[in-house]
């Protein structure tokens, strides 16, 4: 094969300068903001005339379908990311990304054209963009998925055969960077996901090995549901679903924008850490779990009402704040590892959990939090905790 043949025609702009940087550093890109941006200079530079460039992928993730980036000539770039069920919407049934995806074969219309009565909804939003000349076509991965690439041009004369021959080979250029990409932000979202932001740096830092770990200081909340074992026995299994998984939700959604990463969900428990990264901030991470927790009640207030409503079941359940130094460590057998805190620190969290239901009162604190917290606060006595020395005086705050 000729340079020539490898490159495409030689009309028009050169594809070989941008194959190049593609090959070379372009390869080492690592993330597909940056890769549109990249790319798109050099398409520029090369004489392409392209106003608008769309990169699309499927993934596996349990809140998405697909990613990718949009490139806008005077815009740049941005993320794009599209639901479970966009597949059965009217912006996807019949579009020229389904035809791409299910054919393996390039879609090329000239807006231009007069307009046809079953032109796709994405064709109009073209036209009203000022594009003149539309090309989708295939970035076939290594596993025969063909996800998408499009490109648009407000240039009156379109685009040309050339054109058209160097976009399929731009295409195959592009698959194995774009699919490396993917399936880099694949894995990151499953771990995210499964094993949470802060484990998935772990691993991807190299803390791969059985021992691998750090000591941390935190504040550790740990909730459990009351009456877990009576409706696990009498709720049909998607009503107690649901009620987890709406107990999960509103608990990681008060603690995760205070700094709250949930490390383990235990049966019907949550273990959640607000790590204290400096000494000086002891007493603001405190405050925010604390924060948190109140903020989880008031939310799961309002669910109930509409549970009880509904005659469904209220979502009740305790929850303990403490504070201390834990190990947070990879631990298992040599085949099966997971991520763990070590410590008397999440057992006295534990145990402190374990009394709100003795005490009826549905927040309880250590003394070593309730020191640190300014908000008032009524101690409820000293109490023998399981497997913890010596009593221990434990604190509600007025207001729950």
């Amino acid at each position: 094969m000729s340079k020539a043949d490898f490159f495409g025609s030689k009309e028009g702009w050169l594809l070989e300068p941008v194959a190049t940087w593609l090959l070379t550093e372009g390869r080492r890109i690592q993330n597909a903001l940056a890769l549109a941006t990249e790319l798109t200079e050099r398409l520029d530079a090369a004489g392409a005339s392209i106003d608008r460039i769309r990169l699309t992928t499927t993934t596996l993730h349990p809140q998405m379908l697909a990613w990718g980036v949009f490139w806008d000539r005077g815009q740049g770039a941005r993320p794009w990311r599209a639901a479970h069920g966009i597949q059965n919407r009217d912006a996807y049934i019949g579009s020229p990304n389904q035809y791409v995806r299910d054919n393996k074969v390039a879609y090329r219309k000239r807006l231009d054209d007069p307009v046809m009565p079953d032109d796709h909804l994405t064709l109009e939003d073209l036209r009203r963009e000022g594009m003149v000349d539309y090309y989708a076509l295939p970035i076939v991965f290594s596993s025969g998925d063909a996800n998408v690439m499009t490109l648009a041009t407000q240039s009156p004369a379109g685009f040309s055969d050339a054109d058209l021959e160097k976009f399929d080979i731009l295409s195959n250029l592009l698959a194995p960077l774009v699919e490396l990409l993917s399936t880099r932000r694949m894995a990151l979202g499953l771990l995210d996901t499964f094993v949470g932001p802060r484990i998935s740096e772990k691993i991807f830092r190299g803390q791969v090995k059985r021992g691998d770990g750090d000591r941390i200081e935190a504040a550790f909340w740990y909730s459990d549901l009351r009456g877990f074992t009576a409706l696990n026995e009498t709720l049909p299994v998607a009503e107690l679903l649901h009620l987890l998984n709406e107990y999960f939700e509103y608990c990681a959604a008060a603690a995760a924008p205070r700094g709250g990463e949930i490390l383990q969900f235990i049966g019907d428990a949550i273990l959640i850490v607000f790590e204290i990264d400096a000494p000086e901030k002891e007493a603001a991470v405190c405050e925010s779990a604390l924060d948190a927790a109140i903020d989880a009640f008031n939310s799961i207030a309002v669910v109930n009402h509409r549970r009880k409503h509904n005659g469904q079941p209220l979502i009740e359940f305790g929850l303990g704040l403490h504070v201390g130094e834990v190990t947070h460590a990879n631990v298992g057998s040599p085949s099966r590892l997971a991520f763990n805190v070590v410590g008397p620190a999440v057992n006295t969290t534990a145990r402190i959990q374990s009394m709100t239901k003795d005490l009826g009162a549905p927040l309880l604190l250590s003394n070593a939090f309730a020191k640190l917290v300014q908000r008032p606060l009524r101690s409820v006595g000293k109490h023998n905790l399981r497997g913890v020395a010596g009593p221990q005086e434990l604190f509600t705050p007025v207001e729950i």
